[in-house]
């Protein structure tokens, strides 16, 4: 029960942190939201009645507080723009950038996995240095480069995916393998190197002297090898978020991502401080979910305990 209440604390301590942290950038960026909206043709009193509108002239520290009020009440306000609450413009936009996180998230998980066990299974074959090879070639182009690459490929010159909307299965397959390849290769680095040190432990060699099965073996090492991908899954998910922030931009999927990328040009605070504290909410939460398993699945924390 104690570890439990200090996980509690832990989680909200950093999550005020985080959101703190967006409160406070996204002051400090350049631009007057205000004169955005009015335009460079707007008089001084409409500007100063529009910043009362919006509560914008209050000192720092009155917006501050009134914004953690509202985030400790689950109220964003309304989008300076869309001039619809913040809360209900993040669940219109939620499906495709839950998908597009998901979908990439569990195939990289699937691939990287499999492709790393089966490498260092076959240590130094031609299989293995193939794949090592192409995992440099996957690091070496990011996803801001990888997906005009794939885009030009497979839409301009072979005409297989198209390049917009998010109808069909078949609008989400390349934006899905834009953030996938380079999480995959990642993984895939990981996962090999891991395994070929768990592999390595004496009681390999004893679980072949007892006569278990080779993949009986392999399934234990696995096992060991678990919650090294789980941290590692956990940690891509911060680079999920930019990710598909680039993705959804250039594949203009109606998502947060683009949401976000929108509101940041905009400076439309609300909106911003609103996706910025609903995605730091589902990564802390995964981040402990993976905390918990890891002490289930490996052994070896719950001798620490």
């Amino acid at each position: 029960m104690e570890e439990l209440v200090r996980k509690l604390i832990e989680f909200f301590l950093i999550l005020f942190l985080a959101v703190s942290s967006v409160f406070f950038v996204v002051r400090m960026a350049p631009g007057d939201p205000v004169e955005k909206i009015l335009g460079p043709r707007a008089t001084q009193e409409e500007i100063v009645k529009l910043r009362s509108e919006l509560g914008i002239d209050q000192s720092l520290g009155s917006q501050y507080m009134s914004f953690i009020k509202g985030v400790s009440t689950f109220d964003f306000g309304k989008s300076l723009f869309k001039k619809k609450e913040v809360i209900d413009l993040i669940i219109s936009r939620i499906s495709p950038s839950m998908i597009l996180g998901f979908a990439s998230v569990s195939l990289s998980f699937l691939f990287g996995s499999l492709i790393g066990v089966f490498l260092a299974v076959k240590k130094n074959s031609l299989w293995d240095k193939s794949f090592r090879i192409i995992t440099l070639l996957g690091l070496a182009f990011p996803i801001f480069s990888l997906a005009p690459l794939l885009v030009f490929l497979f839409s301009i010159k072979l005409g297989v995916f198209p390049v917009s909307e998010w109808t069909s299965l078949k609008h989400m397959i390349l934006p899905i393998i834009t953030i996938t390849i380079p999480l995959s290769t990642i993984l895939i680095r990981v996962v090999r190197t891991r395994f070929l040190d768990d592999i390595g432990e004496p009681f390999v060699e004893v679980l072949k002297s007892k006569g278990l099965s080779h993949s009986a073996i392999l399934l234990r090492v696995f096992k060991l090898t678990l919650p090294t991908i789980l941290n590692v899954v956990a940690i891509q998910l911060s680079v999920v978020l930019g990710g598909t922030i680039i993705t959804e931009t250039i594949f203009d999927i109606p998502g947060m991502g683009l949401m976000l990328f929108e509101s940041i040009q905009g400076r439309d605070y609300p909106l911003v401080q609103g996706i910025v504290t609903f995605v730091a909410v589902i990564y802390m939460s995964v981040y402990f979910v993976v905390e918990w398993l890891n002490e289930k699945i490996d052994p070896r924390l719950q001798e620490k305990e």
